[in-house]
């Protein structure tokens, strides 16, 4: 038997050695520990920045993700919304694209869109978001800013979505380029 104190009320615990101990509740889903992404980063895409594709679409997939891997970004794809907002959690992404249609809501759980939005602002601002949809035209600044993203593109010109992603970073580069001066010469930055 060895005694120890309770970490939070310091009250008197009786552990008994000579018992084999009991096996360990599962988790709550509230409680359920944390998992690292599904797909690690390997050894060439270190340093690289990360960029999320988010279309379930497999055409247009495979031609975001060709797309931001000759730009110099580690793309992913992920599977699904849930895979999607684990992946979020876990990883700073320099980049996030979602096609309409990959986010399905099912009844109670928070969409894509959302937790993008409540991403605190300091990471946010370093998340270029992409919207891709046959219902926006590309580069349409009134749709990306009622989408809350950087940039938006029509499925049609997605073969031009390396020249797309690079204006779109560079005029965000511009807008931002004061803001991030600032908070250097202030420390913040």
């Amino acid at each position: 038997m060895v005694n120890a104190a309770c970490p939070r009320c310091k009250g008197a615990i009786a552990i008994d050695m000579t018992k084999p101990a009991a096996p360990p509740a599962a988790p709550t889903p509230r409680e359920a520990p944390a998992r690292p992404p599904a797909e690690p980063i390997s050894y060439g895409e270190r340093g690289q920045p990360q960029a999320l594709v988010c279309a379930a679409e497999p055409a247009d997939r495979e031609q975001i993700l060709t797309s931001l891997k000759e730009a110099g970004y580690a793309a992913h794809a992920a599977a699904n919304p849930a895979e999607a907002m684990e992946r979020l959690r876990f990883t700073a992404y320099a980049v996030v694209v979602v096609h309409e249609g990959f986010d399905g809501q099912t009844g109670g759980t928070p969409s894509l869109w959302e937790a993008l939005a409540e991403t605190p602002m300091g990471t946010r601002r370093n998340t270029h978001a992409i919207f891709v949809s046959p219902n926006v035209a590309s580069h349409d600044a009134t749709a990306a800013f009622a989408k809350s993203v950087d940039l938006t593109i029509h499925p049609n010109d997605l073969p031009h979505f390396s020249d797309a992603l690079k204006r779109s970073v560079a005029e965000t580069e511009q807008i931002y380029r004061v803001f991030r001066e600032t908070q250097r010469a202030l420390g913040r930055g």
